[in-house]
């Protein structure tokens, strides 16, 4: 048998940020719950790394193949070989196959976007708790543009204040915080600036934890 695991104003449009606590916002089918951090040999259907899971899919492993894992329901980071992996809002199965590691790990927090086309600019869900209603992030962030309109952004500021920390153009995901760079501070008042095609600017609020480096990315979920 197999085993299973459970678990704005003018040019800016400000993001605004509903904050959940429970691991129960991704019950519903539609949402993901998984992220991929890295395939090794062939997976079917093909999958890249950095990219989500919804809830219902499976995936052939074939003999050999891997999946390395953050499951979201349980906050796990999952290393699976071989056999079949099915995903489900509230756990997983491997069949003919079996877990190499299993950790804890630290979920990700997520705010999300309204289309681009929408007009609206404005939606918001976070998938962990965030203080003061921002995107909780360590002093070295990383970031993950996901979505069916994530390829239309083309460009992301950090900021302090009004002064720009950061600059840099959405060709390669996640994006993390250079080592040229001084860290973060929790004192700071940041924000992350996304630029659509639209000349838009998103703008969403940032809050700097204790954490010296990001375990994952946080997911800024364009739809």
């Amino acid at each position: 048998m197999a085993p299973i695991f459970r678990r704005g104003y003018g040019a800016y449009v400000y993001v605004i940020i509903a904050v959940f606590s429970s691991a129960g916002t991704l019950s519903a089918a539609a949402e993901p719950v998984a992220l991929v951090l890295d395939i090794v040999g062939e997976v079917t259907p093909q999958l890249e790394a950095f990219s989500e899971i919804q809830a219902g899919k499976s995936f052939d492993l074939g003999a050999s193949g891997r999946m390395d894992f953050l499951h979201y329901p349980t906050c796990q980071k999952v290393l699976v070989e071989g056999g079949r992996l099915s995903l489900s809002a509230e756990n997983f199965r491997v069949n003919k196959g079996k877990v190499i590691d299993m950790t804890r790990a630290e979920c990700p927090q997520r705010v999300q976007m309204a289309s681009v086309e929408s007009g609206s600019g404005i939606a918001g869900v976070v998938l962990r708790s965030a203080a003061d209603g921002a995107l909780k992030v360590s002093q070295r962030p990383s970031f993950l543009l996901l979505g069916a309109s994530a390829s239309q952004f083309s460009q992301l500021q950090v900021m302090q204040g009004k002064n720009s920390l950061l600059k840099v153009t959405l060709d390669n995901m996640p994006l993390a915080w250079p080592e040229t760079l001084d860290p973060l501070t929790t004192e700071g008042e940041y924000s992350v600036l996304l630029t659509g095609p639209d000349n838009l600017v998103r703008v969403i609020p940032l809050a700097v934890t204790r954490k010296s480096k990001q375990e994952v990315p946080a997911i800024i979920q364009m739809e």
